[in-house]
């Protein structure tokens, strides 16, 4: 892959801080209450967020070799979707499959959708917002299960607070990439 662009990071930051931060009295998904959230899915569900964050984050997994790149929905969809699209602009096939909160209760009954993960298959795992490791860490068991060998994980944004330690701690030496930390955008109690 061509190597990433400074102005597509300057840009997607400027992004993530005019219309993802929201400073307002939240709880987050791990039950915290926090006095910022973001909502990456404001900038990633856009066109232009979608293309910056694909190439930035296509560009720091390639090293890895992925064929497959996935997360917990919904949280990770989009740039599911930005990522294995820019991968195959560039020339590499990369399959996207998103992860399950509960098994489909019919059919498969399966936990993971989208093309099937082979055994032995390398897979990079994603997500948008990093604060506990929860999500990350239920997409990394589930991956496992479907067979894969998760050989790297990327999240957006990096709230620092203790979720990178705990999915390092799950990722056996794969290589846990940020594009951002909280503080780098402006975060106020980050």
């Amino acid at each position: 892959m061509a190597p990433a662009d400074p102005d597509d990071r300057s840009r997607l930051a400027a992004l993530l801080r005019e219309r993802a931060l929201m400073r307002e009295s939240v709880r987050l998904s791990s039950g915290r209450r926090s006095s910022y959230y973001f909502d990456a899915r404001q900038v990633l569900l856009d066109p232009e967020g979608a293309a910056l964050a694909g190439r930035l984050a296509a560009h720091l997994l390639a090293p890895a070799g992925p064929q497959a790149v996935g997360g917990l929905t919904l949280g990770a969809d989009p740039l599911v979707c930005a990522i294995t699209s820019e991968a195959w602009r560039a020339g590499h096939r990369w399959t996207g499959f998103f992860v399950r909160k509960e098994a489909k209760k019919h059919g498969l009954q399966q936990w993971i959708e989208g093309p099937f993960i082979e055994e032995g298959m390398p897979v990079a795992v994603v997500d948008d917002v990093l604060t506990s490791g929860g999500s990350m860490a239920t997409a990394l068991e589930r991956a496992r299960q479907a067979g894969a060998v998760v050989t790297a994980a990327l999240v957006v944004i990096d709230r620092g607070e203790g979720g990178r330690a705990a999915v390092e701690a799950e990722l056996d030496g794969a290589p846990l990439h940020a594009l951002f930390s909280a503080s780098e955008l402006g975060a106020p109690d980050a």
